[in-house]
């Protein structure tokens, strides 16, 4: 079930790509609560690295849906389309560090819309909660798209391997 978690979640986010324009030489913005960075442009790749929502990249190559980046921190590495938006994301004039409104707000989603939204249902936000906190191995990802057949037109990375 996780496995068909996560790529539905693949799939979703790259329907929604390219919100904003994203530029190599420029920067772009960490649009998602954790972000690993990759060796190479492959989600099953062994992460370098981690970014945390709101942070800022420079892009310093693009392949496919995939951006190579320099972080502050000085790792490189590659991160998928899905994960950025060209947009700098504001913490607001009067200085609050409200991540979870930011996010909302750059979804066109706000307090009122949710408000709306959830008023007279009862929503299993704890469930959404679980949800999130689903994480998979690199390993285990690698083997759900060979035995799915899903790797047949994705580059082999170094090494030989697929």
């Amino acid at each position: 079930m996780r496995f068909l978690i996560v790529l539905v979640t693949i799939l979703a986010g790259s329907a929604v790509a390219g919100d904003t324009d994203i530029e190599v030489g420029g920067n772009a913005t960490v649009k998602i609560r954790e972000q690993h960075i990759f060796p190479t442009p492959v989600f099953y790749a062994q992460p370098v690295g981690e970014l945390a929502f709101g942070s800022v990249v420079e892009i310093t190559g693009e392949q496919g849906d995939w951006y190579s980046i320099e972080a502050d921190n000085g790792i490189n590495g590659w991160v998928h389309t899905t994960a950025l938006t060209g947009a700098v994301l504001s913490q607001g004039s009067q200085g609050t560090d409200d991540s979870d409104l930011i996010m909302l707000a750059g979804r066109g989603f706000n307090d009122d819309v949710e408000s709306s939204y959830a008023e007279g249902k009862t929503l299993p936000w704890d469930e959404v909660d679980a949800i999130e906190d689903i994480t998979v191995e690199p390993a285990v990802l690698e083997v759900f798209l060979v035995e799915g057949l899903l790797l047949k037109n994705l580059p082999p990375e170094e090494g030989g391997r697929r």
